[in-house]
């Protein structure tokens, strides 16, 4: 199982710096192995992660831990390999260099930049030059060995020479075996295997060395061997990578010295496995079928208990088709056979009635674990469509004892899980409507083909347009397959091919095969080869999405197809392939909306910078619970962006990835529906509120579109509301109306004022003489403080309510009656006006008073709600006024250049000990003295006794 270790900053910083000290006080110069584990990181057990990187093991590094501390250019990092419990495990090991350095052959010697030890004009020191070992390059042995098998049973040399498990014997009473094949691409090593059909998909997949070493293990599937993938279901394979293959392990790779085990037991690997040696075999670059050889009914359960074979099939379609079969397999021999051993080997059709090549051959010197035959002949047409749809059958047997010792099984589709993809675009550049598209295909285990293609802005004129399957290796591009009766309207065509002919198996794996798509008015509309990719983590999603062309400068060439997914580990996988875009330095970039609704909060992924025209990767880090619920359950668009202007080139728009279930942040109800939270996101992690089909930021207020009379704020994801109770309004002048989008009637002498002429307070506007109470948070409407717009100046005025003093009153208004139309208080003396002063009285007095205040308000002041002629001076920090809380505590404002900017504090532990303080002495509560209600403090506690 993979396993995360990391060098974790802070202990490097703390263990590096003790190890300077010891190294410069001479203490020590030993190496001082460091490591650490973090969940959000991702490294496999052959691999280290230092810094959020990944490095391969034997790799060699200069650390750099960032400011203040930087580059460690004494130290020396070495991801370097240990034994545990019979797994090789990658870590982190450091040392200094200091010890190394040469002593200087000059009197003066200096250390240059980016250097340890001092040196002198031309001395060579040991920190001149790294092992740093490639990331990103494809290695050279590659070419040299690219394809690989493996045959897995129960008599692998690995069972017998390490003991690794007990013979199967009854533990394999199904006589179940496999078949593996293996690719480099890259540094990555893609597997397949087919297992055989009474067999329950197994639960893991380890790579081991021939000392019994695990390399690195692989889950394939989740309990009772379940696999979401409509790929491998379909095709009854498993499929996967192992990436970042170490150097150590590429070596293994082509001496022939690794093995492949599949592993059914989740205790004990014992209970069952499979297990067999990887080789190389030149017949898999040619490769077209395959097939899994099992032990025949009727035959000696005991003598081949643990046996099994496997084919590697070539076809010629030239005018005499040919065949080549090779045969891996065992457990077909008497023990007195010992050298030059003759088979049978047998293709007849799958009733047996019919023989198409029939052949013996010779095992030189016949092995317990693996012997390799090859058969070749020349066979029919008719032999060569009877062998694409699955209806011819191998059997190998003994000489000596046919019936007894046989292995047989029908040949089909190749064992390689493969992906057929390409993007669909016009060559000749005349495309007015932007037609694009993309097609991927894959075939399953019956040997039929599965198509599914979508076309995009194709003109309603054109429906059905003639899709059709080119073989463009041929001179004349031969049309192989007409694809027209399984279009639909909606530009998707969706099928299968039943009866597939080897015309159109032999161009679909050499890459000749192509797919063109022809109008009344355009006979090649658009087109595009089909390029095998093999099934990886992103690949392995049900379907890609098309990347539509965003930017009009670019070509309507231009097209994109991208596939994502996210893995056992939540970490997320991408693929893009870009048709027309040039050779430009691009971004792709991932943005998650919860849905699309105004003010929808997102997260804007960065995910890799790449140039060329395609880019497969994954983050290093995990997916966080709350990327993991908008890829899931929101809309996600992933955009390609030119890196220099940042412009949109191409977008597609990504719904519903599939989260595999040990990522998903929610248990699942018994009928597998999605709890109440993603079905009603008022509250979203982000801190945003979802009300009316609209996101709201934390702490915003604003009117319901819904009704007028309702006031709404945000806190902490929540949308808080309150109906407004208007107040009494006697229209004895004029008459009394009702306007729409108003809440409270209002008295008008003639017109209905303009809709632009409207005091604003607190998020909302208001009509000219129109009475209301002010929306308050937290508490809402406060019935105890009548506003009104002013009609003169269109200046909100409020005044306290006495009627009711037990209702009303506090400590800070009751005791000093408030009038609207004075100062809070008279005892602040300007400096700038020497004569305003309190003993100024009468109208000298007013005057100065409001000379003064427009002078604030000229300098950048904020006006006072509560006292127009008291303006707040630019730069200070307020509490607001309330009538009846007075000094309104939990909200502080800031006057800047007019603008008055106000937050609200928020309740934390220590404000909530002092209401409980209080109210145990049963002292007299006061809410406007703190920013805690009641219920706040329970939620505050709750949380905290959860997280604790």
């Amino acid at each position: 199982m993979a396993r995360r270790n990391i060098f974790f900053t802070g202990i490097i910083v703390l263990n590096i710096l003790g190890l300077i000290y010891a190294v410069s006080e001479n203490r020590f110069d030993i190496s001082k192995l460091i490591d650490g584990d973090i969940d959000n990181v991702r490294a496999k057990s052959a691999e280290c992660v230092f810094d959020k990187q990944i490095r391969e093991l034997g790799a060699v590094w200069t650390p750099d831990l960032g400011p203040p501390i930087g580059v460690l250019y004494c130290m020396r990092c070495t991801c370097v390999p240990y034994h545990k419990k019979k797994r090789i495990v990658a870590r982190v090991q450091c040392h200094s260099i200091k010890n190394q350095c040469p002593v200087p052959t000059c009197d003066d010697p200096v250390v240059l930049p980016g250097r340890c030890c001092k040196t002198c004009p031309g001395d060579i020191s040991p920190d001149t030059v790294q092992d740093i070992v490639p990331q990103n390059v494809a290695e050279v042995e590659e070419k040299n060995g690219k394809h690989y098998a493996a045959l897995l049973t129960g008599r692998s040399s690995l069972v017998l020479k390490n003991e690794f498990v007990k013979p199967i014997g009854d533990l394999n009473k199904n006589n179940v075996v496999a078949t593996g094949r293996f690719s480099m691409h890259k540094r990555n090593l893609y597997y397949s295997f087919y297992i055989s059909e009474n067999a329950a998909r197994p639960q893991s997949l380890q790579f081991i060395d021939n000392q019994g070493n695990i390399l690195e293990e692989f889950t394939l599937s989740h309990a009772g061997g379940y696999v979401n993938s409509l790929y491998q279901n379909a095709s009854r394979k498993v499929c996967g990578v192992w990436r970042r293959l170490a150097k150590d392990y590429r070596k293994l790779l082509k001496q022939e010295k690794m093995y492949a085990v599949l592993v059914w037991g989740t205790k004990d690997p014992a209970e069952f496995t499979l297990s067999g040696l990887i080789t190389k075999n030149s017949a898999l670059q040619t490769e077209l079928l395959s097939a899994l050889l099992e032990p025949s009914p009727g035959c000696d359960s005991n003598s081949m208990a643990g046996a099994g074979g496997t084919a590697i099939v070539s076809l010629s379609t030239t005018v005499t088709p040919s065949i080549n079969v090779a045969i891996m397999f065992n457990g077909l021999f008497m023990p007195s056979e010992l050298e030059n051993v003759p088979i049978n080997i047998t293709l007849s059709m799958d009733d047996r009635r019919q023989v198409v090549l029939q052949e013996i051959a010779k095992v030189t010197k016949p092995a317990i674990d693996v012997n390799v035959v090859n058969v070749s002949a020349t066979i029919t047409q008719a032999h060569l469509r009877y062998l694409t749809r699955g209806r011819v059958l191998l059997s190998v047997s003994s000489v000596t004892k046919p019936e007894a010792l046989r292995l047989s099984g029908n040949i089909i589709t190749k064992a390689s899980c493969e992906i057929f993809q390409s993007t669909l675009s016009s060559s000749n550049g005349a495309n007015p409507d932007s037609v694009s598209g993309m097609a991927w295909l894959y075939l399953n285990n019956a040997g039929s083909l599965i198509y599914n293609i979508q076309i995009d802005k194709l003109p309603p004129k054109e429906n059905p347009p003639m899709i059709t399957l080119i073989d463009t290796g041929s001179k004349k591009k031969t049309e192989l397959e007409s694809l027209i009766p399984y279009f639909h309207g909606d530009g998707w065509a969706n099928g299968t091919l039943d009866k597939l002919t080897p015309r159109v198996l032999e161009p679909l794996y050499a890459g000749d095969l192509a797919i063109n798509v022809a109008t009344t008015s355009d006979n090649s509309l658009i087109k595009g080869k089909l390029t095998a990719k093999p099934v990886d983590e992103a690949r392995d999603a049900p379907a890609p999405v098309l990347l539509k062309r965003e930017y009009s400068n670019l070509s309507t060439a231009t097209v994109g197809l991208a596939w994502i997914s996210v893995d056992n580990e939540c970490h997320l996988h991408y693929d893009v392939s870009i048709t027309g875009i040039g050779d430009r330095k691009m971004e792709l970039w991932m943005e998650m909306y919860p849905f699309i609704a105004p003010g929808a909060p997102f997260i804007n992924k960065e995910l890799e910078s790449f140039q060329g025209n395609s880019v497969e990767g994954s983050p290093v880090e995990v997916l966080s619970r709350e990327e993991l619920i908008k890829l899931e359950t929101g809309v996600n668009f992933l955009k390609v962006k030119d890196a220099s202007t940042k412009v949109v080139l191409l977008m597609a728009t990504v719904t519903k990835v599939s989260i595999p279930p040990p990522c998903r942040p929610y248990t699942t109800s018994p009928d597998n529906s999605i709890p109440d939270l993603y079905d009603h996101p008022q509250v979203v992690s982000t801190g945003e509120c979802f009300f009316e089909e609209k996101f709201y930021k934390n702490e915003e207020i604003w009117v319901s579109s819904k009704n007028a009379c309702q006031m709404c704020f945000c806190q902490n994801g929540a949308a808080k509301c309150d109906f407004m109770t208007c107040p009494e309004v006697n229209c004895t002048d004029g008459k009394m109306i009702t306007v729409e989008g108003e809440c409270c009637s209002v008295c008008v002498n003639n017109s209905i004022p303009p809709r632009d002429q409207k005091c604003s307070w607190n998020g909302k506007s208001y009509l000219p003489s129109v009475k209301f109470h002010p929306f308050l948070i937290p508490t809402g409407f406060d019935l105890c403080t009548e506003c009104y717009c002013d009609p003169s100046d269109l200046q909100i005025k409020c005044s306290r309510l006495d009627d009711n003093e037990k209702l009303c009153c506090n400590k800070n208004n009751c005791n000093n009656k408030f009038n609207i139309n004075d100062p809070l208080s008279d005892d602040f003396i300007s400096p700038d006006i020497p004569d305003y002063s309190v003993k100024h009285q009468g109208s000298e007095y007013s005057k100065k008073k409001e000379n003064f205040a427009a002078k604030i308000l000229e300098e950048g002041g904020c006006k006072n709600p509560s006292n127009p002629k008291k303006p707040f001076a630019n730069g200070t920090e307020y509490h607001p006024y309330i009538d009846s809380l007075g000094e309104y505590k939990c909200v502080t404002c800031k006057c800047q250049n007019g603008t008055p900017n106000c937050s609200r504090q928020h309740c934390d532990a220590q404000t909530c000990k002092k209401i409980q303080d209080i109210k145990r002495r049963k002292e007299k509560f006061n809410q406007s003295d703190f920013c805690c209600s009641p219920k706040d403090c329970r939620k505050l506690r709750h949380k905290k006794k959860h997280t604790s």
